[in-house]
């Protein structure tokens, strides 16, 4: 005979084999035989749930917690059915009398089984508080290691809505209470969020809060993918925090050496690293807020820079975890174009120190930079760690300039300087990679995905091409820089020197209108970046704004260049601006440029009168220390215009200057810009005539380096070469195969055209009837349209030669 006993055997049997209607049928032959049975009616309650009749099975359910009250898993049958049917409200409360019941009975277990359901369900109904509450009891009782981590991170969770919730009443109230005082200064919404998320976050080191559970939860693991969030919300309560002090400010600044710590931390992670971009990123973004505050410029007029603190410094701070050396000392009083003090006379680049974390002895991911070589080959003693920005790299601008400067003109009639130098160079060089750049490489490496590292990759690369003492940048390497850059800002990479770089680099390689929306859109991303609080970008906003007028000019905007220019030579002063090692480009000097754009749009205008005075300007004040040395293109630019007056012995020299400056400063100079000088000593040396113009390493030496490179003056260097050849060598065919050069590379330039006709009618050469034809159709279309327009002229410096080939020609 059938027992309720067997039947409920037997339907627990079902249940194994998930034959729920087998085990409805048993529960149900039990009921007959025992109708105030708990356990069967828990049986055919569970039975019908797994059939998906919810209503018989909560009937059933509340029917043996009716006949027994202790009856455990009828409550937790009831609880899943209602989290299943979404009544969590309900569920809650049953959760509540099972916690009771598993404290009644001792049972640890379940009781953190029911605080852990309890939190759950608090959450889901948006009872935030009460959530916290149920998971900080649990993380009272006794618990493994992973059972309280798991907690923790379900507590975090939890406070991170509960600080949503109360940062979202509080913006609330704000707007209110503005609304209701319609005077005051009006706020946007944005600024009002990121000011409370602000204080909220700097409000939490003294409160027990989502702050400490955060720190609790980053000492007990790595950035892995199950936890990379956690660290990610730990590290971006260090950066929100920044908002909460005032622009500038020495507080501001020692929270920013703390956010950069906690960077370093989390890239350096032991068991292999972080597996998140999130930390690289806010890194190089801290170090690019760094660079406009503490940059090698003394910036513009109205930016009151309030600390002369190096990059070198900040990281000692951090590694140290010294904050009451951070408060930020007054502007500096030093000349800033005089030799700089050096250290003792034995010291190395040693003294520098390593800059390696405590969690990082290897020094990954922070660019150790250590030398034992010094400079008493020299004579010269070892710069300060506060002559060095601790972010430069393995090149050239690792170097302290004014020392370069210095050797360049002691040295400046010297033949073998630019050999002395280059060796002084090289023992000098900072080994190792720039802190920003290591940060940028493991991005690259680790997520070659991101944006962030698209433009990583563009500045280091810059930095690798355009960095090679002795050799000019490539336009050729530039456009592969300007790919890796444009992909990466084009999909929302956030870095001040990847925009910068690219729309010199845009400009560099004679793209203008791309160079002109470059840095038209990387002005609004600044101006965004500011409202969003963060610091103001004066120094990169400058070196954009440079940008856009010289396209303007170059697009044939006169007023508006001429603008510009005078904006920046009125707000700007005459030391090198910030951005430039971070952006992989040469030391900058904004006024300076400003005055050579205004020469430039003299010139434009036929005004060479205040070109020259502009020029006169430069290079006046570099002679007597009152502005840093004039780059290559001031000496070149100037000497034009001398041997345009026919001082033909000064403009050589300038030249030759402008040359040797040119070879040293390495990346300071482009292919077009070297072509440039070349072409212009050729002219003079043409001009100058004698041994100038017929020996083959005068003359003939420097047209032929301005035929190498891809410029606005190839072609026209073509042309001159040609001539030599034609008139001082006689070498016809040498000649023809220099003016089809030029042809192919201008169409309208009909003098190499003529020339090429010239000397087929005089029987030296021999043309195809077909490109004869076409010469004579070309030479005919030319001169029918524009008969005095002939293309003497190039673009160097927008100066135009004022028919000066078609008289050397005739």
């Amino acid at each position: 005979m059938e027992s309720v006993e067997s039947l409920l055997y037997e339907s627990e049997s079902c249940f194994d084999s998930k034959d729920f209607a087998g085990a409805l049928t048993k529960a149900d032959r039990a009921l007959q035989l025992e109708t105030t049975s708990a356990n069967a009616h828990f049986r055919a309650g569970k039975a019908a749930f797994g059939l998906g009749d919810t209503k018989r099975s909560k009937a059933e359910y509340r029917l043996a917690i009716v006949t027994d009250s202790s009856n455990v898993p009828a409550w937790e049958g009831l609880a899943e059915l209602q989290m299943a049917n979404g009544e969590v409200a309900e569920a809650q409360q049953t959760f509540e009398q099972l916690l009771r019941l598993a404290i009644k009975t001792g049972n640890t277990l379940k009781e953190r089984e029911y605080h852990w359901r309890s939190a759950e369900a608090f959450d889901r109904l948006g009872e935030f508080p009460d959530a916290e509450e149920q998971l900080k009891a649990l993380q009272e009782m006794e618990l493994t290691k992973e059972q309280y981590l798991e907690t923790l991170c379900h507590l975090a969770d939890i406070q991170v809505k509960i600080e949503e919730q109360r940062m979202e009443q509080t913006v609330h109230q704000t707007i209110k209470s503005q609304e209701k005082n319609p005077g005051n200064l009006v706020r946007s919404v944005t600024s009002i969020r990121l000011g409370v998320d602000a204080e909220r976050a700097d409000e939490q080191d003294s409160e027990e809060g989502l702050a400490d559970t955060l720190k609790e939860i980053v000492k007990r693991t790595v950035p892995s993918p199950v936890y990379a969030k956690y660290h990610e919300q730990h590290l971006q309560r260090f950066l929100s925090r920044l908002g909460a002090y005032t622009p500038r400010s020495a507080l501001r600044q020692d929270k920013r050496a703390e956010a950069l710590k906690e960077c370093i931390k989390m890239i350096s992670a032991p068991g292999g690293g972080c597996c998140t971009v999130f930390p690289f990123e806010a890194a190089i973004w801290l170090l690019e807020e760094q660079e406009e505050l503490f940059g090698n410029g003394n910036g513009s007029r109205r930016v009151q820079r309030s600390s002369t603190m190096s990059c070198t410094n900040l990281h000692r701070l951090v590694s140290k975890g010294s904050r009451s050396n951070l408060l930020i000392r007054g502007p500096s009083k030093t000349n800033l174009y005089q030799q700089p003090s050096l250290s003792g006379p034995n010291s190395s680049l040693q003294s520098m120190g390593g800059l390696q974390s405590t969690n990082n002895p290897q020094g990954l991911g922070m660019g150790s930079l250590t030398s034992t070589n010094n400079l008493q080959s020299m004579g010269q003693q070892t710069p300060s760690p506060q002559q060095l920005n601790w972010y430069r790299g393995d090149s050239i601008r690792g170097v302290d300039r004014e020392f370069i400067y210095k050797v360049m003109r002691e040295q400046e009639e010297d033949a073998a300087a630019a050999q002395h130098v280059a060796a002084a160079l090289e023992k000098k060089k900072v080994q190792g990679l720039s802190k920003a750049e290591e940060f940028g490489r493991r991005l690259a490496h680790q997520f070659p995905w991101s944006p962030s590292a698209s433009v990583a990759l563009g500045l280091a690369l810059r930095r690798r091409y355009l960095g090679q003492v002795g050799a000019p940048s490539l336009a050729a390497h530039r456009k592969q820089i300007i790919k890796n850059l444009k992909r990466g800002i084009e999909r929302g990479a956030n870095s001040a020197a990847g925009w910068k770089a690219l729309s010199e680099l845009q400009y560099q390689n004679r793209q203008f209108q791309d160079a002109y929306d470059t840095a038209v859109n990387g002005l609004e991303w600044s101006v965004k970046r500011r409202r969003a609080g963060h610091e103001q970008l004066t120094s990169f906003a400058l070196a954009l704004r440079l940008v856009v007028a010289q396209c303007l000019r170059r697009l044939q905007r006169l007023d508006e260049a001429e603008y510009n220019f005078q904006v920046l030579a009125g707000w700007t002063t005459e030391g090198d601006s910030a951005f430039n090692e971070l952006s992989g480009s040469s030391p900058l000097s904004i006024r300076q440029q400003a005055l050579r754009g205004i020469a430039k749009v003299a010139l434009e205008r036929g005004n060479k009168k205040e070109a020259r005075h502009q020029y006169e300007r430069i290079l006046g004040k570099a002679l007597i220390g009152r502005g840093p040395p004039a780059a290559h293109w001031a000496h070149s630019e100037y000497a034009w215009l001398l041997f345009e007056d026919g001082n033909l012995e000064l403009a050589k020299q300038q030249l030759e200057t402008a040359l040797r400056s040119a070879q040293r400063e390495s990346m300071l100079i482009t292919d077009s810009e070297l072509a440039e000088v070349h072409y212009k000593l050729g002219r003079i040396c043409w001009t100058m005539g004698g041994n100038e113009l017929t020996d083959p390493t005068q003359a003939r030496a420097h047209l032929e380096a301005a035929t190498k490179e891809d410029s606005e003056i190839q072609a026209l260097a073509y042309q001159w070469l040609g001539r030599w050849y034609e008139d001082i060598d006689q070498d016809f065919q040498q000649a023809q195969h220099c003016y089809e050069r030029a042809v192919t590379l201008d169409d309208d330039d009909i003098i190499a055209a003529e020339a090429l006709e010239k000397l087929k009618s005089q029987g030296k050469i021999t043309l195809s009837p077909a490109h004869s034809t076409r010469l004579v159709d070309r030479i005919a279309a030319k001169k029918a349209s524009a008969k005095n327009k002939a293309k003497n002229s190039t673009a160097i410096g927008r100066i135009r030669y004022e028919g000066a080939l078609e008289r050397a020609l005739s």
